[in-house]
């Protein structure tokens, strides 16, 4: 019988026929997926991504002969194909991950839990929903260098900004090691950071950006004096929020919901930087889904901020920075190759 085009047609390639068995089990249970071939190794789903054309790729890390990591990587440089990396909870596996996402992977998931587990339904549905919206992301190998689309040139006269806050979902690890590797190790303000990503991951996204860039990069905990020099990433399930005490700008964590979608939410961290620091302050809104940031970083230029967010060409996905400059929060729009001179231009 002949698949309908509604179908998402996915690709397993996990070394475990267990697992195979039991993410095809899942997959297959919703209506407008579809899993069309099995990969015991990265070297197989290599060569079924030519033979199969898959639209999206669930890849696990460690496999023998290739594995995910470089798989990946091939694959995004020959056959660029939507990856979404579906790994344990092991530590190792979690740096693994991160470093699949700067390979070129979209997404990153905890492998699924049983079916008699309290989480099971949340985390099939994450499985699937994150399955078929990177499936619509329309992937190309980005070896190129990029042009910067400026909306307006950098004002001359403004307050010197006292902290860089940045927003981020997929795509973002990515683009964040681009942005943090190419700025100095004496950079004269911190950076605040909420990238969406489930929250067992980030902790390897710091420890993998601390180990890589100049800069001290680590998860923000209650109480941090923010720092010159040094990156504080919001935890996984917590709102980050600036606060200046005296002359300090200091990290709050809060579980409170303020109404957003997202926790932790950039909306949230936007927010409490424009109220913290008014105009001495850097927005900016990178790849990702959805629309979180765009109200937030509006907030942020209303209080005389310098907002960016990064353009099209070079995202991932486009749909945050979108947001953001259809609400007209963008005051620039620029390449992700150009963003680290963009940054140095206003400090």
């Amino acid at each position: 019988m002949q698949q309908s085009n509604d179908v998402t047609r996915v690709l397993v390639a996990d070394d475990s026929p267990t697992q195979r068995q039991y993410l095809t089990s899942l997959i297959n249970e919703v209506p407008d997926l579809t899993v069309v071939g099995h990969a015991s190794d990265g070297a197989q789903a290599i060569d079924m991504v030519k033979t199969l054309h898959p639209d999206v790729i669930s890849m696990d890390i460690k496999m023998p002969k290739t594995d995910g990591l470089e798989a990946t990587r091939y694959i995004m440089s020959q056959t660029p194909t939507p990856v979404v990396i579906v790994s344990s909870l092991l530590d190792d596996d979690v740096e693994l991950a991160i470093k699949a996402l700067d390979s070129g992977a979209l997404a990153v998931l905890s492998k699924p839990v049983n079916r008699n587990h309290i989480d099971f339904k949340k985390r099939q549905h994450e499985l699937v929903t994150t399955l078929r919206a990177m499936a619509k992301v329309k992937v190309v190998s980005r070896r190129s260098k990029f042009s910067t689309q400026g909306l307006s040139t950098v004002k001359t006269l403004r307050a010197t900004p006292e902290i860089i806050a940045i927003g981020a979902s997929t795509g973002g690890p990515r683009a964040l090691h681009h942005v943090l590797m190419n700025l100095p190790s004496s950079l004269p303000v911190p950076i605040v950071v909420v990238q969406h990503m489930p929250p067992e991951f980030i902790p390897g996204l710091a420890r993998w950006l601390d180990h890589v860039t100049p800069l001290d990069v680590k998860v923000a905990e209650q109480g941090d004096t923010l720092k010159s020099g040094h990156v504080f990433i919001a935890p996984g399930d917590q709102h980050l929020i600036v606060e200046k005490h005296d002359l300090n700008l200091v990290a709050r964590l809060s579980d409170a919901s303020y109404a957003q979608d997202y926790k932790p939410s950039v909306n949230v961290l936007f927010n409490s930087v424009a109220s913290a620091c008014g105009a001495a302050a850097v927005g900016i809104v990178m790849t990702g889904m959805g629309d979180d940031g765009a109200l937030g970083l509006l907030a942020m230029k209303e209080k005389g901020a310098y907002t960016l967010t990064q353009d099209e060409h070079s995202s991932t996905v486009y749909g945050m920075p979108s947001a953001a400059i259809k609400c007209n929060a963008a005051e620039n729009c620029v390449s992700l190759s150009d963003l680290p001179n963009e940054i140095m231009k206003v400090l």
